[in-house]
């Protein structure tokens, strides 16, 4: 009787410890999960998930004039349901859309992952009344269901015509 006493405790130390796990993978893996990566240039920068549950989240990015911004969007479905949304992306400028970017349905199954991709050009995102050599910024706005997410670019001016090259010369 005291053999099956003794092994009841450690049962229950077993079986709390099992639970503890069990938490953490639900609480920390499972849900739904969007990463954003932008690449202006050469360099590449990737906006975790996690950035977007602070207070007022948002992300700032830069590309010369006349340069383009290619983004990546991951939407990665870690529940056992189905999860099924509306993608809206576009471009806004003094709170006002200046384009359209993206509009598609995603439905992904459960524990699958999706990804999007898009560029934006600034040669026609350049405002008209703009003075030479002065940069300016726009937002590029993901909708995906209820969520929401805003990325300021500033656009970085040419502050001189870029110098002219002679062909070389021929001896």
């Amino acid at each position: 009787m005291t053999a099956k006493r003794r092994n009841l405790f450690l049962y229950l130390t077993l079986a709390c410890f099992l639970g503890i796990i069990a938490i953490f993978i639900f609480d920390g893996y499972m849900g739904f999960y969007d990463t954003i990566y932008l690449t202006t240039g050469e360099y590449e920068q990737k906006i975790e998930p996690d950035i977007w549950m602070q207070p007022n989240p948002f992300w700032s990015a830069s590309v010369n004039q006349g340069g383009k911004i290619y983004f990546r969007y991951e939407v990665d479905n870690r529940r056992f349901s189905e999860y099924t949304a509306d993608v809206a992306v576009s471009v806004w400028r003094s709170q006002t859309k200046v384009s359209d970017l993206l509009s598609q349905k995603v439905s992904l199954g459960g524990f699958a992952r999706k990804q999007l991709e898009w560029e934006v050009d600034t040669t026609g995102l350049l405002p008209g009344d703009l003075p030479q050599g002065q940069g300016y910024d726009f937002s590029v706005v993901i909708k995906m269901g209820e969520m929401e997410r805003r990325i300021i670019v500033y656009v970085n001016p040419i502050p001189y015509p870029p110098p002219k090259l002679e062909a070389p010369r021929q001896l």
